[in-house]
């Protein structure tokens, strides 16, 4: 093999090993700041050249989505999660990207575009149906002012060691109680479901 190639092959391979590490430690960076709350600096750490650079775009709006999210920033929130859903996405990553639009619209009480979201969401391709079914029992408990799953999700809750999990079940658990009329319960749940929404760990993404 002629020098040059071998010199450019060895070139291809470090750029590749530089771009995957400034990947890995530019997430690390921003989860470091979001899970310490630190939701600015977190976003200051995705302006940064070198990580707009080694990011995917998917993977950049998603983590914005987080950030603005846990700073209750509904309009920022309410973009980034809209660009993700109208991406050019796979049928696996809207299987995985419209549930979490569809939670974030059903939890800001915007009934509409979480309606248009669940008939998307039924539509994909191959989704499992597990997700189909969590998402119209969500949006059963929370429309319909049921509260018939109250003894099933608390015993849910207490096997649960997901903190996304635990996320939802406190939510689902706090509007039933407000849908019973129980104010104190309600009251309790909300503020776990809160806590848990801003500590939770960014989930990896593509």
């Amino acid at each position: 093999m002629e020098p040059g190639v071998i010199a450019f092959l060895v070139l291809i391979v470090v750029y590749f090993i530089g771009t995957e590490g400034l990947r890995r430690y530019y997430e690390a960076k921003f989860e470091g700041f979001f899970q310490t709350a630190h939701y600015e600096e977190a976003i200051d750490t995705l302006n940064k050249i070198p990580a707009r650079v080694t990011l995917s775009t998917y993977r950049q709006h998603y983590y914005r989505f987080l950030a603005y999210q846990a700073m209750d920033d509904e309009e920022m929130a309410t973009r980034m999660i809209e660009l993700l859903v109208r991406m050019r996405n796979s049928a696996k990553r809207q299987s995985e990207i419209l549930p979490v639009a569809f939670n974030y619209f059903v939890q800001i009480n915007n009934k509409e575009r979480a309606k248009e979201l669940l008939a998307q969401i039924k539509a994909v391709k191959g989704i499992n149906k597990s997700i189909v079914s969590d998402c119209q029992l969500t949006y059963d408990i929370v429309y319909s002012k049921s509260y018939q799953y109250i003894d099933k999700m608390e015993e849910m809750l207490k096997m649960s060691s997901s903190p996304t999990k635990q996320g939802k079940l406190c939510f689902l658990l706090w509007k039933q109680y407000s849908n019973k009329g129980d104010k104190t319960h309600a009251k309790a749940y909300k503020r776990r479901f809160e806590e848990l929404t801003k500590t939770t760990k960014p989930q990896k993404t593509d």
